[in-house]
Protein backbone atom coordinates (compact mmCIF):
# COMPACT_ATOMS: atom_id res chain seq x y z
CA UNK A 1 0.00 0.00 0.00
CA UNK A 2 1.02 3.32 -0.68
CA UNK A 3 -0.19 6.95 0.38
CA UNK A 4 -1.02 7.38 3.81
CA UNK A 5 -2.72 10.49 4.15
CA UNK A 6 -5.28 11.15 7.05
CA UNK A 7 -7.94 13.68 7.61
CA UNK A 8 -9.55 13.84 11.37
CA UNK A 9 -12.50 15.87 11.69
CA UNK A 10 -14.87 16.69 14.81
CA UNK A 11 -18.29 15.64 14.97
CA UNK A 12 -19.52 19.11 13.72
CA UNK A 13 -21.64 19.14 10.68
CA UNK A 14 -19.67 22.58 9.93
CA UNK A 15 -16.42 20.27 9.77
CA UNK A 16 -17.90 18.98 6.76
CA UNK A 17 -16.45 21.61 4.39
CA UNK A 18 -12.75 20.36 5.13
CA UNK A 19 -13.73 17.24 3.16
CA UNK A 20 -13.31 19.11 -0.63
CA UNK A 21 -10.50 20.83 -0.12
CA UNK A 22 -8.13 17.52 1.69
CA UNK A 23 -9.66 15.64 -1.07
CA UNK A 24 -8.60 18.22 -3.72
CA UNK A 25 -5.17 17.92 -2.16
CA UNK A 26 -5.38 14.11 -1.80
CA UNK A 27 -5.93 13.50 -5.66
CA UNK A 28 -3.84 15.94 -6.84
CA UNK A 29 -1.31 14.41 -5.15
CA UNK A 30 -2.38 10.64 -5.98
CA UNK A 31 -3.41 11.46 -9.57
CA UNK A 32 -7.59 10.29 -8.75
CA UNK A 33 -9.55 12.32 -11.96
CA UNK A 34 -11.54 14.80 -11.03
CA UNK A 35 -14.74 12.33 -11.76
CA UNK A 36 -13.51 10.20 -9.32
CA UNK A 37 -12.94 13.19 -6.81
CA UNK A 38 -16.86 14.10 -7.09
CA UNK A 39 -18.03 10.16 -6.47
CA UNK A 40 -16.06 10.07 -3.34
CA UNK A 41 -16.54 13.29 -2.13
CA UNK A 42 -20.26 12.52 -2.49
CA UNK A 43 -20.00 9.52 -0.50
CA UNK A 44 -17.20 10.61 2.14
CA UNK A 45 -19.70 13.72 3.00
CA UNK A 46 -23.01 11.20 3.08
CA UNK A 47 -21.00 8.59 5.40
CA UNK A 48 -19.87 11.39 7.95
CA UNK A 49 -22.64 13.35 7.96
CA UNK A 50 -24.52 10.23 8.96
CA UNK A 51 -21.85 9.63 11.93
CA UNK A 52 -22.26 13.04 13.23
CA UNK A 53 -26.30 13.28 13.02
CA UNK A 54 -26.86 9.40 14.18
CA UNK A 55 -23.78 7.34 15.16
CA UNK A 56 -22.79 10.87 17.36
CA UNK A 57 -26.51 11.85 17.82
CA UNK A 58 -24.91 15.63 17.45
CA UNK A 59 -22.18 15.10 20.28
CA UNK A 60 -19.97 17.28 18.84
CA UNK A 61 -16.83 16.44 20.65
CA UNK A 62 -16.64 13.13 19.08
CA UNK A 63 -13.38 12.34 16.55
CA UNK A 64 -13.65 10.95 12.98
CA UNK A 65 -10.38 10.11 11.18
CA UNK A 66 -10.18 9.49 6.82
CA UNK A 67 -7.79 7.67 5.49
CA UNK A 68 -6.58 7.26 2.35
CA UNK A 69 -4.42 4.45 0.81
CA UNK A 70 -3.81 3.39 -2.60
CA UNK A 71 -4.02 0.04 -3.87
CA UNK A 72 -2.25 -1.39 -7.28
CA UNK A 73 -5.89 -0.80 -9.54
CA UNK A 74 -8.16 1.47 -6.40
CA UNK A 75 -8.52 4.42 -4.44
CA UNK A 76 -9.33 3.67 -0.68
CA UNK A 77 -10.70 5.57 1.94
CA UNK A 78 -11.28 4.24 5.10
CA UNK A 79 -13.55 5.96 7.62
CA UNK A 80 -13.21 5.39 11.40
CA UNK A 81 -15.20 6.39 14.03
CA UNK A 82 -16.29 5.60 17.53
CA UNK A 83 -19.95 5.17 17.29
CA UNK A 84 -22.15 2.43 18.38
CA UNK A 85 -21.61 -0.32 15.88
CA UNK A 86 -23.61 0.27 12.44
CA UNK A 87 -23.39 -2.07 9.49
CA UNK A 88 -24.53 -0.05 6.36
CA UNK A 89 -24.31 -3.05 4.14
CA UNK A 90 -27.02 -4.69 6.48
CA UNK A 91 -29.39 -2.55 4.63
CA UNK A 92 -31.48 -3.32 1.70
CA UNK A 93 -29.88 -3.59 -1.86
CA UNK A 94 -31.74 -1.03 -3.84
CA UNK A 95 -34.28 1.43 -4.02
CA UNK A 96 -37.61 0.92 -5.63
CA UNK A 97 -38.88 4.20 -5.29
CA UNK A 98 -39.81 7.16 -7.87
CA UNK A 99 -38.29 10.78 -7.92
CA UNK A 100 -42.29 11.59 -6.74
CA UNK A 101 -41.88 8.56 -3.34
CA UNK A 102 -37.82 9.89 -2.56
CA UNK A 103 -38.15 10.99 0.67
CA UNK A 104 -35.15 13.31 2.37
CA UNK A 105 -32.80 10.79 3.80
CA UNK A 106 -32.76 6.68 3.95
CA UNK A 107 -30.69 6.84 0.31
CA UNK A 108 -27.40 6.80 1.84
CA UNK A 109 -26.73 3.43 1.59
CA UNK A 110 -27.86 3.70 -1.91
CA UNK A 111 -25.91 6.33 -2.74
CA UNK A 112 -22.46 4.66 -1.56
CA UNK A 113 -23.72 1.42 -3.75
CA UNK A 114 -24.20 3.45 -6.52
CA UNK A 115 -20.94 5.29 -6.05
CA UNK A 116 -17.90 2.92 -4.49
CA UNK A 117 -16.58 -0.09 -6.30
CA UNK A 118 -16.11 -1.76 -3.26
CA UNK A 119 -17.76 -1.36 0.42
CA UNK A 120 -16.26 -3.50 3.18
CA UNK A 121 -17.52 -2.70 7.12
CA UNK A 122 -15.46 -3.85 10.10
CA UNK A 123 -16.53 -3.48 13.80
CA UNK A 124 -13.58 -2.41 15.51
CA UNK A 125 -13.11 -2.43 19.91
CA UNK A 126 -13.67 0.95 19.49
CA UNK A 127 -16.90 1.46 16.78
CA UNK A 128 -16.60 1.40 13.12
CA UNK A 129 -14.51 1.27 10.29
CA UNK A 130 -16.06 1.55 7.28
CA UNK A 131 -13.41 1.69 3.97
CA UNK A 132 -14.93 2.61 0.80
CA UNK A 133 -13.23 1.58 -3.08
CA UNK A 134 -12.90 3.81 -6.16
CA UNK A 135 -11.14 1.89 -9.26
CA UNK A 136 -8.51 3.27 -11.06
CA UNK A 137 -8.11 4.24 -14.37
CA UNK A 138 -5.90 1.19 -16.51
Amino acid sequence: MSGDEQLTLRSRLTELSRVPQWLEQVGSQHGIPADTQFSIDLCLEEVLANIILHGYAGNPDRTIVVRYRTLPKSFVFIVDDEAPPFNPLDGPQTTTATYDEMQVGGLGIHLLRQFAQSIEYESTPSGNRLSLGFAASD
